[in-house]
Formats: structure tokens, C-alpha cells, sequence
């Protein structure tokens, strides 16, 4: 084989790794944006409006309940699959227990402040995606193997991990929907009684947000 034939199936090997490394970064992304969109808010269906509490009717609830089991597991298993392909000393265990925390704080969050569950869902892939990509890339296949089968292991730890948080799923979503009800009666309370509706606490807030900005800027 000459040299401008060695050459050309150097060149054409190169161009498919670079297609396929390609194809695997836009299917990953897709996963990440896929994630941090569905676990960034509560996902009970609620009915607003001005003259009626804040509700839920048993269609929404039912959807909410069948759901959630499903919507767990995908997101467990994206991200032990970012950190078995991407971490090359954790053991299956670590990684279990990490992929859990991320989702339950965001979980949390999404009742809590959205806004900041938006940024715990979409920084920890990214950040994970930026280590691929800049660092040291994916772990060879022998490692991710090794990792996986350290992960299967640990089924019966993973199926509990699973199942605590879909319960804390739960309760966190009824805490959050029976705050949002309160709040509601709290708010049309204090309009019947001519107060404000935002107590000292949420005045404070304000406040304390609007620190170092001209008078009657708001602080989006």
C-alpha cells in the first residue's frame, strides 16, 4: 500500500470516529436536556385561577402516581450511565448513592425553587459532559464493563434507592400542593382584611433583593 492509500484510510477511519463520537455527543446531550427539562418542576398537573383554591383533579393525580415510578428509573439510569462511562475510580456503590442525591435535591428544589432545580439538573450532566469531552473522555470499555457489573451487584440497594425516592417524590409533591393551597386562603384572608398579601418575611425578602439598585428598579 502506497502512501496516499495509507493515508486515505487513515483519513477515512478518522472521519468515522469523529461521525460516530459525533452521533454519541448529540444522542447524550439529547438524554441531558431530556432530563433537566422533566425534573426541574413539580410534575402534578394543578388548576389555578383567582376565585378558587389552587386544585388537582384525580386524572391529573392518577397520571402524576403512574408516572413518577417510570420518570425516577429514567433519570437513575441516566445518570449512572454518565458516571459509569465518565468516572474511572468510583465504585458502583458511589455512584448509585451520587446519582440519587442529584436527583433528590433537584426533586426538592423543583418544589422549592424552580429556578434553582433548573440549575442542579442541567449543571451536573453538563459539567459531567464538559469532564468527557476536556478531560480524559469516556473510560475504556474494560472499566465501564467493570463498573456496570459492580452497578448490577448492587440491585437490591439500587431498587431501594429507587423506591425512596419515588416516595419522596410523593410526599414532597403533596407537601408542596398543600402549601400552595394555604398560601392561596392565607392570600385571599389578608385581602378581605386590607393588608398586603406578602408578609414581613416576603417584604424582607424583597428588600433585601432590591440592595444596591435604584429606587423602583425591580430585581428580576
Amino acid at each position: 500500500m502506497g502512501p496516499d492509500s495509507q493515508f486515505v484510510a487513515e483519513t477515512d477511519g478518522s472521519a468515522l470516529d469523529v461521525a460516530f463520537l459525533s452521533l454519541g455527543m448529540a444522542f447524550l446531550a439529547f438524554l441531558l436536556w431530556l432530563v433537566y427539562r422533566t425534573m426541574q418542576r413539580p410534575r402534578l398537573p394543578v388548576n389555578r385561577s383567582d376565585d378558587r383554591a389552587p386544585n388537582a383533579n384525580w386524572a391529573g393525580v392518577l397520571r402524576y402516581l403512574v408516572t413518577t415510578p417510570v420518570m425516577v428509573l429514567f433519570w437513575l439510569l441516566v445518570f449512572l450511565f454518565l458516571l459509569a462511562t465518565a468516572s474511572d475510580s468510583r465504585s458502583g456503590e458511589e455512584i448509585i448513592i451520587a446519582s440519587t442525591a442529584v436527583i433528590g435535591g433537584a426533586r426538592l428544589l423543583a418544589h422549592v425553587k424552580e429556578e434553582l432545580a433548573h440549575e442542579l439538573a442541567k449543571t451536573v450532566p453538563i459539567a459531567i459532559l464538559g469532564f468527557i469531552i476536556i478531560g480524559t473522555g469516556f473510560t475504556d470499555l474494560t472499566r465501564t464493563s467493570d463498573t456496570v457489573e459492580e452497578i448490577e451487584s448492587q440491585l437490591p440497594l439500587l431498587d431501594s434507592y429507587w423506591l425512596g425516592l419515588v416516595l419522596f417524590d410523593i410526599v414532597v409533591t403533596a407537601i408542596w400542593f398543600a402549601v400552595i393551597r394555604w398560601r392561596w386562603l392565607r392570600d385571599q384572608r389578608r385581602v378581605a382584611e386590607g393588608r398586603p398579601t406578602e408578609g414581613f418575611f416576603g417584604r424582607l425578602g424583597g428588600r433585601l433583593r432590591d440592595i444596591g439598585y435604584d429606587e423602583g428598579q425591580r430585581v428580576e
